[in-house]
């Protein structure tokens, strides 16, 4: 089996036991969500990834009332802010969770656990305290110490390398609005989604949605 293959293997594994041992928090933070669009608060979703930020925004199939954070100040009450990391030991995860409790937000850390409370990682915040101390809802996304899947060999040494954080994010997050959008279809107050721009017609009525939610600030519209 290549690399390739093992590396697939490896993150599917990870990822069956991460969706089933994990329901619960995704359910905590999707009915959050869906409690936070429903009353016409935003999600916020932190620049502390990669990817996630731009993944989950502006997104064909997204939901409208999800926004980069790219200024706390922006942060509302009853808001929800999604903290992505590879590691909760960072000032700034540990920061924007604070500043989330302090303005009535929930936050939602996607983390590696095993790798966050590893002893050998100093926690930078001035607390003392990591992302999972703080957070309101902890989703675990499994991985292990240095973020790395595979280990391969160089000669007569080895080394870890290839990381699966950030495909373990976006399956979570995706989870997490798949579930809260189901939630929002229940109460019949279904969101406002983006509609891929590839399909004729649709610009005009991503724009008019938009803007419709721009100016009352509402994610959620009749049903469809």
């Amino acid at each position: 089996m290549n690399a390739g293959q093992r590396y697939a293997t490896q993150v599917h594994d990870r990822l069956t036991k991460m969706t089933v041992g994990q329901e619960t928090a995704i359910g905590a933070a999707a009915t959050a969500i869906a409690t936070a669009i429903g009353d016409g608060h935003r999600v916020w979703i932190a620049e502390t990834t990669h990817c996630l930020h731009d993944e989950c925004t502006y997104r064909a199939g997204g939901l409208m009332a999800v926004h980069k954070l790219s200024d706390p100040v922006a942060i509302e009450q009853g808001d929800v802010v999604i903290i992505g990391t590879n590691a909760g030991t960072t000032a700034l995860t540990v920061e924007l969770a604070l500043i989330s409790r302090v303005r009535g937000a929930t936050s939602v850390a996607l983390t590696q656990l095993a790798y966050e409370l590893d002893p050998r990682l100093i926690p930078e915040h001035e607390s003392g305290e990591r992302l999972s101390d703080v957070a309101d809802i902890v989703v675990d996304l499994g991985g292990r110490y240095g973020d790395t899947e595979l280990t391969f060999a160089s000669g007569e040494g080895s080394f870890d390398a290839i990381p699966g954080s950030g495909v373990a994010q976006v399956l979570v997050m995706w989870m997490i609005f798949a579930w809260a959008t189901e939630l929002l279809c229940e109460r019949g107050t279904p969101p406002l989604i983006w509609d891929s721009m590839q399909m004729p017609g649709v610009h005009a009525e991503n724009l008019q949605r938009f803007a419709t939610y721009r100016a009352t600030r509402i994610g959620i519209g009749p049903a469809r």
